[in-house]
């Protein structure tokens, strides 16, 4: 199951979603066993959400990611609790639930604080950013998208998620810039990147959960 969780990993950093789904399903079959029988069971069954969020299959993602999410919250799992945030929050932007993108980003912020996944932040602001300029928000997207400039830094990581997130991140970046006009979101990108990310991603977690 672990072997099989870092073959779908693999897949879907490739773009190639059904190619994951295909790898985790296989193992899960194999091994039989309940949902939360293994940490690989967990692993697994989170790459097939991913990977449903990648196909397009997105009521399919947000039933699974749900229910994933609950049994997270029952054992007091913050890893994989976090990640099906991550992907709630990605499910409701591309149905343009731009309130619930953010709450779930938000949580999933909170999540990875709460365990120092770095890796983990860096992708939970550059989706914040993304729900908070589809609400308008753009002083704040624009601050979380420069935090996360700096955490994708510290962690080396060029990609920065999996392929289908390029499109998200361009388009909403576009709709900050629009909102801020140029000048006002290079200023304002300045400005979040010369502050410590911790205390811009402190500020943006007790924030106001709308636009501003």
């Amino acid at each position: 199951l672990r072997a099989a969780y870092l073959l779908g990993l693999t897949q879907l950093l490739r773009g190639r979603p059904a190619a994951a789904r295909s790898e985790v399903e296989t193992a899960l079959r194999g091994a039989g066993g309940t949902a939360f029988a293994s940490a690989g069971h967990v692993l697994c069954r989170l790459v097939r959400v991913f990977a449903l969020t990648g196909e397009g299959l997105l009521d399919e993602a947000r039933r699974e990611a749900e229910e994933l999410r609950g049994g997270c919250v029952a054992r007091g799992e913050w890893w994989t609790r976090s990640y099906t945030d991550y992907q709630l929050a990605l499910v409701a932007l591309f149905e343009d639930r731009a309130e619930d993108a953010t709450a779930h980003a938000l949580s999933m912020l909170d999540g990875k604080r709460r365990i120092g996944d770095s890796f983990g932040i860096a992708l939970g602001l550059d989706l914040l950013a993304s729900a908070l300029a589809t609400q308008g928000a753009g002083e704040r997207a624009v601050a979380a998208y420069g935090a996360g400039e700096t955490y994708w830094s510290a962690v080396g990581h060029p990609q920065r998620g999996t392929p289908e997130l390029g499109p998200v991140r361009e388009r909403y970046e576009d709709t900050a810039r629009s909102l801020l006009g140029d000048d006002g979101y290079e200023r304002a990108l300045r400005r979040s990147a010369l502050s410590d990310p911790e205390t811009v991603l402190h500020r943006l977690l007790d924030g106001p959960r709308g636009s501003s």
